[in-house]
């Protein structure tokens, strides 16, 4: 069950501990101690001063761990985009539908992203929001930022969330994209499918699963399709929307042409479920099953894989949190077995037919 991190910290000083430490020194109590106002549980936001940490997948939270004991200059980045209650970045002004399902209160920071041009949001409560509009552009940040008990807290949240970045980040994050193309494009031409590691940012995985936790829970999202009586889902869920759009460049570059989305589709599987091996329809041409939720936590990748009958057999690939695969949804019959006794699984697929499709994209 989603929860604030406080209760579970107070209950569990061990955990506390350990979980600290693993995010360098983090103390999501005092980070949060300043927060103005109550978020809607029923809308997405990611609060960079309440992170639920329990949520983030174990494996970037190893990654965080590390990155936090790395030394280097930081500086703000000049693609962060801060933005106050209703505001909106220029590039989403016309398109504010893609975020009515998002907290709109408080400052957001916008973070476009060097590879792909997509906007991130992450929240920042008062006192992350002072760091970040203490800052100036062109001069690297402070080794120490002045806020007293906040300082490594701040420099690894804003640094996670690349609202501080290393002055050769934009070409990184460039080269990551062209070798994800480089390694994964030859065999997603070929055989129809490729794997993607670390789809979407480990903060934003946490917040969808308390958000879509909180949807199930309180019966906002229905039980049963015409696939499996035994899901949960949803058609077009609005945050589910962003975060398609969001990720069409990525598949488009995969590709080797430019796509559209067409339609997303949330399903959370109760044990007992299964996918049946079938093919999709025609506004499936080019999808992406995203591993968002597992119970109970994986370690690693989750014991649920999804199986594909391609070119070159059938191949079987597992799957982290946040971890997506991209697939042929028309050509090759994809299946997975029957969900395990106490076992929940959470995805997110995303479709997308080339940009000269002229049929319902419903």
């Amino acid at each position: 069950m989603a929860s604030s991190l406080n209760n579970p910290w107070q209950r569990n000083p061990a955990w506390q501990e350990w979980m600290t430490s693993l995010m360098g020194g983090v103390s999501q109590q005092s980070l949060a101690a300043d927060s103005e106002s109550t978020f809607p549980p029923d809308r997405f936001y990611c609060l960079l001063d309440d992170l639920p940490l329990h949520l983030i997948p174990r494996p970037a939270v190893r990654a965080l761990h590390r990155q936090s004991g790395e030394s280097e200059r930081l500086f703000l980045n000049p693609d962060c985009i801060l933005c106050s209650n209703t505001e909106l970045p220029q590039q989403l002004v016309e398109e504010e539908k893609l975020v009515c399902g998002f907290a709109r209160q408080g400052t957001i920071a916008w973070v476009q992203d060097a590879a792909s041009s997509a906007l991130l949001p992450f929240w920042l409560g008062p006192r992350l929001d002072a760091v970040v509009r203490s800052l100036r552009q062109d001069e690297p940040v402070p080794s120490s930022l002045d806020l007293s008990d906040l300082n490594d807290d701040a420099r690894m949240l804003l640094s996670a969330a690349a609202i501080l970045v290393p002055e050769n980040h934009a070409t990184l994050r460039r080269r990551q994209l062209e070798e994800t193309v480089r390694k994964w494009g030859p065999l997603f031409c070929d055989a129809g499918y490729a794997p993607l590691r670390s789809l979407i940012h480990p903060f934003h995985v946490a917040a969808l699963r308390r958000y879509y936790r909180y949807l199930i829970r309180t019966g906002a999202i229905p039980l049963g399709d015409h696939q499996s009586s035994q899901r949960y889902v949803a058609y077009n869920e609005p945050v589910a929307r962003f975060f398609h759009r969001s990720l069409t460049p990525v598949l488009s570059a995969l590709a080797g042409e430019p796509l559209k989305p067409s339609y997303v589709y949330m399903a959370s599987y109760r044990s007992g479920a299964e996918l049946r091996k079938h093919t999709d329809r025609e506004q499936c041409d080019f999808s992406i099953t995203l591993c968002l939720d597992f119970s109970p936590e994986p370690a690693l990748e989750t014991p649920w894989p999804i199986r594909l009958d391609t070119n070159r057999g059938t191949v079987t690939v597992y799957q982290a949190l946040g971890d997506g695969v991209a697939y042929r949804g028309i050509r090759l019959p994809h299946y997975r077995d029957r969900l395990g006794e106490r076992q929940t699984s959470t995805s997110i697929f995303f479709h997308y037919v080339t940009e000269d499709f002229t049929g319902s994209l419903d």
